[in-house]
């Protein structure tokens, strides 16, 4: 059985033309995600006076997705970040583009966000994993090199 602490869970969405929460888009949309303490720490600040929701606009209501882009530059220009055409959205992107370069499994990226099957995420990520595929053949000959060189050595032997 499996444990949900440090976890967020994605069960439905919102539906901006009704103004109210509805079933997620798939059942794949499902799903328990794990996070760590800092994820966890920043949006329990984030909620004020315990509300249902972590966010809300200045009228309590879900913000727009202008509001949250809006809101979003606003932190990146803070930062001294300058990326034109980046949005709300795009920080799903850059999350993948994260896991994929430290060796995350392309299936547990796919289980985490919520794609029903592996297509659905490498044809959405492809330019991501092919540049990571770049770095994993360079890895590839460098670990078959090693294994040559050490055959090799053998022989000598």
């Amino acid at each position: 059985m499996a444990t949900y602490w440090k976890t967020i869970n994605i069960n439905k969405s919102w539906d901006f033309n009704n103004k109210r929460f509805k079933k997620a888009k798939t059942e794949s949309s499902n799903r328990i995600i794990r996070v760590n303490d800092d994820l966890l720490n920043i949006l329990s600040e984030l909620k004020p006076n315990n509300t249902k929701q972590v966010f809300d606009s200045v009228f309590g209501s879900v913000p727009g997705s202008g509001a949250v882009n809006k809101a979003l530059r606003k932190v990146l220009k803070r930062a001294g970040i300058s990326k034109k055409n980046y949005h709300f959205h795009s920080l799903r992107h850059s999350h993948v583009a994260l896991l994929l370069h430290y060796g995350v499994d392309v299936y547990a990226i796919s289980k985490r966000l919520g794609h029903a099957d592996l297509t659905t995420t490498t044809r959405k990520y492809s330019y991501l994993i092919d540049e990571f595929k770049a770095k994993s053949d360079d890895h590839i000959e460098d670990l078959l090199n090693n294994f040559s060189t050490k055959k090799e050595n053998k022989k000598i032997l």
